[in-house]
C-alpha cells in the first residue's frame, strides 16, 4: 500500500498562505512522454519559507537524475517539475519565486553528475509543454461542476489541498474556484459548508456519490448554493487546466508545428543473437540529449480581496492614485465602505470600525497635504506609513511556458457590472466612477441628546445616500443609492420620487448600527455611557432623522450616470 504522507502546499497567486495536504503519491510515468521545457533557476526559500512548488516528493534524493524527477511529476499530473540541493524533487502547478541567475544553481545530480540539480536554497524547474498556456484560462467558468463526490477513503482526500487561506465563515462556491483557479489547480471542491480543496487528480478510493441528495450543506457565504455536505465533496473540474496528454497518451509526432529543442530519449530495442547450444540477449540502451529551450516568463501581481479586515468584513482594496483627484477617489471609496464595516464586522469587533474610519481620515489629510501639484506618490507611500490592519497585502507569482513560433496578439476583456480593473503594483486602477461621500440624507440635531452633524450618536455616521455607480442601474430609473454594502452590486437603489424612503433606510441602518455597537458596547462596559441612556439616544435619533429627511427630493444631484463622481 501506498504511504501517505503530508505536505505544506504553497502554490502561486491565491494559495499564499500554507494549505495542509494528505497526498497519495501515483507511480511515475513509465510511457513515452513529451520531454519538459527547462525554465530556469528560481529561488526555493531559507528553511520554513515559502518553497517554489507545491509538493515535495519522497523520491530517494540519493540517487536522483532529471529524467526520474520529471517522469513522477508526469505520472502525477503535475504542470512543473523541480530539483534542489543534489536531488530533492519537487511537483507543482504555479511557480511561487523569483527566478534567479543561473549560475547560482550549480549542483549536480545525486544519480548523474552531468545534470544540475539546484543549489542550497535554489530549484531548477522543468515544465510540461503539452498542458494549456495559463495566461489562457481567466475566470471560474473554466470549471464545469462534475456532481457529489465522496471524501471519506481510507487512503486520503479525494482533493488534496485545502484552502485554509480562505475564510470558512464567508465561503461560496466562486471563492473556492476562483483560489484554485489561481494556484493552477484543474479540481476544486467544497465541502462542509465552509471547507475548499484543490487538486491536479481525484484521490483513490473516492467516487461519485450514489445519493446526489448527500451533499446538502449550503454554503456559508450564500445560502443559495451548495458547499457539499459531511464527507461530501461538490466537485468542479477546469478541462483547460489538464494536461492535453496526460501519461499513457502516445506523443504527437505528426504536429506540422515546430517546437524549441528540448530533452529527448532515444531507447535502442534489445537484439538477440542465437548461436547453438546457448543465446544471449542484449539490454535496452537509452541515450539521452538535453538542450536549452527558449522559454517565456510573466510576472503577475494579484490584488488582495481583503485589503482592511474587522471582524467578519472586509474591505474591497482602494485604487492607486498619481494625483490629488485620483487620491481623493481612492477616499471617496474608503468612506463608501465604513457603514458596511459597522454592519458587517459583528460585535464587538465592529468597535474596531472605529479604527477603519480614522484610517480613511488619514488618507484624507494624505490626499490634501501631500499632493500638492500634479503629482504625488501613490498608494505603496500610504500604506507603508499607515498600514491596513487585518487584510493581506498583493501577491506575486511567477508564470513560465515554452515561447510561442509564431507571435500571436491576444486581447481579453474582462466587463462587470461596476467596473473595470487593472493593476498597479498590486492595487487595483479602477475606472468606474466613485462617487463623493456626499448624502442627499441629513443628520439630524438634538440638543437634550447632544448629537448633530459631524456627531452623530456614537459616533456612528449616517450612511451615504448619493448617485448610483452602476450605469445599468442609474439608466433603469433607480438614480440614487444607499452605499450599505461594500459591494456597490448589492447595495439597494432608488429613483428620484423615492429619495424619502432612500433616507428612511438610511436612518434605520444608522439605527441598527448605533443599537448593535454602540449601545452594546455601553452596556458591557466599553464606552461610559449607560446602556438605557445610549439606546434612548438612538432611538431618539432614528426618530429626528426619519423627521429631518421626509420631504428630501435630490433636486439637482445626480443628474447624469457619472455626476458627482470622483472619477
Amino acid at each position: 500500500m501506498v504511504a501517505i504522507k503530508s505536505v505544506g502546499a504553497i502554490a502561486a497567486l491565491s494559495l499564499v498562505n500554507t494549505a495542509q495536504a494528505w497526498y497519495n503519491d501515483l507511480p511515475s510515468c513509465l510511457s513515452p512522454f513529451d520531454p519538459f521545457v527547462y525554465t530556469g533557476c528560481y529561488d526555493n526559500g531559507q528553511p520554513g519559507q515559502m518553497e517554489a512548488l507545491s509538493l515535495r516528493s519522497d523520491l530517494d534524493q540519493n540517487n536522483m537524475t532529471v529524467e526520474t524527477c520529471v517522469a513522477h511529476c508526469k505520472g502525477n499530473e503535475y504542470r512543473l517539475a523541480g530539483l534542489s540541493y543534489y536531488g530533492v524533487c519537487y511537483c507543482g502547478q504555479t511557480v511561487s519565486t523569483a527566478l534567479l541567475p543561473e549560475d547560482m544553481c550549480s549542483f549536480p545530480c545525486s544519480g548523474n553528475s552531468s545534470q544540475t540539480c539546484g543549489g542550497d536554497t535554489q530549484i531548477n524547474i522543468w515544465m510540461d509543454p503539452t498542458f494549456p498556456p495559463i495566461e489562457d484560462q481567466q475566470d471560474t467558468t473554466e470549471y464545469a461542476p462534475v456532481g457529489c463526490w465522496t471524501d471519506d477513503a481510507s487512503q486520503g482526500k479525494a482533493l488534496f489541498y485545502r484552502q485554509d487561506n480562505l475564510d470558512s465563515a464567508t465561503m461560496t462556491t466562486d471563492k473556492c474556484l476562483q483560489s484554485c483557479l489561481n494556484g493552477g489547480f484543474p479540481f476544486a471542491g467544497t465541502e462542509y459548508g465552509g471547507e475548499c480543496y484543490c487538486g491536479v487528480v481525484v484521490g483513490n478510493g473516492t467516487a461519485l456519490a450514489t445519493d446526489q441528495s448527500t451533499c446538502n450543506m449550503a454554503c456559508n457565504g450564500n445560502p443559495d448554493e451548495i458547499c457539499g455536505g459531511p464527507a461530501r465533496l461538490s466537485l468542479y473540474v477546469a478541462k483547460d487546466l489538464q494536461s492535453l496528454e496526460p501519461c499513457g497518451t502516445p506523443p504527437d509526432t505528426s504536429s506540422t508545428t515546430t517546437k524549441p529543442p528540448v530533452s529527448t530519449t532515444t531507447t535502442t530495442p534489445p537484439v538477440s543473437t542465437t548461436n547453438p547450444p546457448t543465446t544471449t540477449t542484449k539490454p535496452p540502451t537509452t541515450t539521452t540529449t538535453t538542450t536549452s529551450a527558449p522559454v517565456c516568463t510573466t510576472t503577475t501581481v494579484t490584488p488582495s480581496t481583503c485589503e482592511y479586515k474587522v471582524g467578519k468584513w472586509c474591505s474591497n482594496p482602494l485604487p492607486d492614485w498619481n494625483d490629488k483627484k485620483s487620491c481623493l477617489t481612492s477616499w471617496s471609496q474608503c468612506v463608501l465602505q465604513s457603514a458596511s464595516c459597522f454592519l458587517k464586522a459583528g460585535f464587538p469587533d465592529a468597535l474596531h470600525c472605529f479604527e477603519y474610519a480614522e484610517w480613511c481620515a488619514k488618507l484624507d489629510v494624505y490626499c490634501l497635504t501631500k499632493c500638492v501639484g500634479q503629482s504625488c506618490d501613490g498608494k505603496a507611500t500610504f500604506v507603508g506609513k499607515y498600514p491596513p490592519k487585518g487584510g493581506n497585502p498583493p501577491t506575486t507569482s511567477t508564470s513560465t511556458y515554452p515561447c510561442p513560433t509564431t507571435v500571436t496578439t491576444k486581447t481579453t476583456t474582462k466587463s462587470t457590472a461596476t467596473t473595470t480593473t487593472t493593476t498597479k503594483g498590486g492595487y487595483p486602477t479602477s475606472s468606474c466612477p466613485v462617487p463623493t461621500p456626499t448624502s442627499i440624507c441629513k443628520q439630524p440635531t438634538n440638543k437634550y441628546y447632544g448629537y448633530g452633524p459631524g456627531k452623530p450618536v456614537g459616533g456612528i455616521e449616517l450612511p451615504i445616500v448619493t448617485c448610483n455607480n452602476m450605469q445599468g442601474d442609474w439608466r433603469a430609473g433607480n438614480v440614487f443609492k444607499l452605499y450599505s454594502d461594500k459591494d456597490s452590486s448589492k447595495c439597494p437603489s432608488y429613483p428620484r420620487p423615492k429619495c424619502p424612503g432612500a433616507c428612511a433606510d438610511a436612518c434605520k441602518a444608522q439605527l441598527t448600527q448605533c443599537e448593535d455597537v454602540y449601545a452594546e458596547g455601553c452596556r458591557t462596559g466599553r464606552f461610559s455611557q449607560g446602556w438605557k441612556d445610549a439606546d434612548a439616544a438612538c432611538q431618539a435619533q432614528y426618530k429626528d432623522c426619519l423627521a429631518v429627511n421626509k420631504y428630501v427630493k435630490g433636486d439637482g444631484h445626480c443628474m447624469t450616470w457619472d455626476d458627482g463622481c470622483r472619477a
